[in-house]
């Protein structure tokens, strides 16, 4: 399974609209973020993404997403799920839904969210996407993907990261609960929320997520969803060995299953 990463960055991403600082004006490619996001695919054309930012078209066209079996959401903020009509080409393609993974609270949203794809007008002529929602209670397969559900808090709201056989994604999240640590055991690699350096009210901040990945062990821990006050390379200078931070275009490659 390859993980390519389409976005790390946070809900502004980075360069930040009318925003001067160093970051913004770096002419480091590592540090332009899109919304967070990932691409998951492998050698038998199984394709997937954890959610769905509203850079996904620019993300897929740039990176080479041309189809797309599945969706993963870990919650319904707009950095997570604006890209979602994006995927009404997929449907348009095959003639199929796209089934859409989530809890419960989440696809509520979606449904009122995007209301015209699920009571079209009349007048849209079938140009609206096609989703087949479908509610996430456990652990599931997916062709040779162990799919784990793993709930975490983003300050007091209970979303979702998941395993996919050895890789989590865990993004915008304050507290991994003792129940979700014990889904997290003998990881290839974790991607991980930081937002910046000082603690805030949803996200991990720098040394806790530090914490949380020295206790979590993944052979390797990838930062994501990073504000601008973090460059790529000085960060990564600070950082334990392997941690590492994430940036858009990054590929990895897991070869055991889950």
């Amino acid at each position: 399974m390859r993980i390519t990463f389409l976005g790390t960055g946070t809900s502004h991403g980075i360069p930040v609209i009318g925003c001067d600082c160093t970051v913004c004006r770096s002419t480091n490619r590592k540090n332009r973020r899109n919304r967070t996001g990932v691409w998951l695919h492998d050698d038998g054309g199984l394709s997937a993404v954890v959610d769905v930012s509203s850079e996904f078209r620019l993300a897929a066209l740039e990176y080479g997403l041309k189809r797309l079996d599945f969706a993963l959401l870990t919650h319904p903020h707009s950095d997570h799920v604006s890209g979602l009509d994006d995927l009404r080409i997929f449907s348009q393609t095959t003639g199929k839904a796209v089934p859409i993974y989530s809890d419960a609270s989440t696809l509520r949203d979606i449904t009122t969210r995007f209301a015209y794809a699920f009571n079209p007008p009349k007048e849209y002529g079938g140009g609206t996407p096609q989703f087949d929602l479908q509610e996430i209670t456990g652990t599931f397969q997916f062709g040779p993907w162990k799919i784990t559900p793993l709930p975490v808090l983003h300050g007091p709201d209970r979303i979702l990261g998941y395993r996919i056989n050895n890789f989590a994604f865990i993004t915008d999240v304050t507290v991994i609960p003792e129940e979700t640590f014990q889904l997290l055991e003998g990881l290839d690699f974790l991607a991980l929320d930081c937002l910046r350096r000082q603690p805030h009210s949803t996200h991990l901040h720098l040394e806790k997520a530090i914490q949380y990945a020295a206790r979590i062990k993944a052979k390797r821990t990838y930062f994501i969803h990073m504000c601008h006050e973090f460059d790529h390379d000085a960060l990564q200078a600070e950082l334990p060995e392997n941690v590492f931070v994430a940036y858009d275009g990054l590929e990895l490659e897991s070869t055991t299953a889950g």
